[in-house]
């Protein structure tokens, strides 16, 4: 009579088991839309350097002041996307460690976020206001020896320069 009792308050096994079943199956799917997803962001490092490069370029020709007011969004999609890097790096090893290994290995977004972290650190972080912008894309602009080449005849040092007696180095 007592075990009847006790029947009757607890689902049947077969039910529970049916529901863990599903649950691992809806787990399982997500899982792999997680994997599909992360292998998406590769490149995303480079997607944000090639954008830096972009803003240097768009600073050399003058334009720093559209350049400053467009950071705020920038950044805000920058830091968003590395928080996803290190979810997806973090959810990924956390089923590898469960022995899902159907997934792709986590570790594949390391570089991923060790570059974008590097980017925070090299501009993001420094770059606050125009004037830390102009200073970063000196920095980073490149030249080429052939477009020295180009630019030098055209800009002489002042002849103050030529008559200068002191020695500064």
């Amino acid at each position: 009579m007592p075990e009847a009792l006790l029947l009757d308050q607890l689902e049947s096994v077969d039910r529970v088991v049916e529901s863990l079943e599903k649950i691992e199956g809806i787990l399982r799917d997500n899982a792999r839309i997680l994997g599909r997803t992360a292998e998406k962001m590769k490149g995303t490092a480079l997607a944000f350097e090639n954008a830096w490069r972009k803003i240097i370029t768009n600073v050399a020709q003058g334009k720093t002041t559209p350049m400053q007011a467009a950071r705020p969004g920038l950044y805000s999609d920058f830091e968003k996307r590395l928080e996803l890097l290190k979810q997806a790096h973090a959810l990924l090893t956390r089923f590898q460690n469960q022995g899902w290994t159907d997934l792709p290995d986590p570790d594949f977004l390391l570089p991923e976020i060790a570059g974008m972290e590097g980017l925070k650190a090299r501009v993001f972080d420094p770059w606050q206001s125009a004037d830390d912008l102009e200073d970063l894309a000196v920095r980073d602009y490149s030249l080429t020896t052939a477009d020295l080449d180009q630019i030098g005849p055209q800009r002489r040092p002042p002849a103050s320069w030529y008559a200068e007696e002191s020695k500064p180095f």
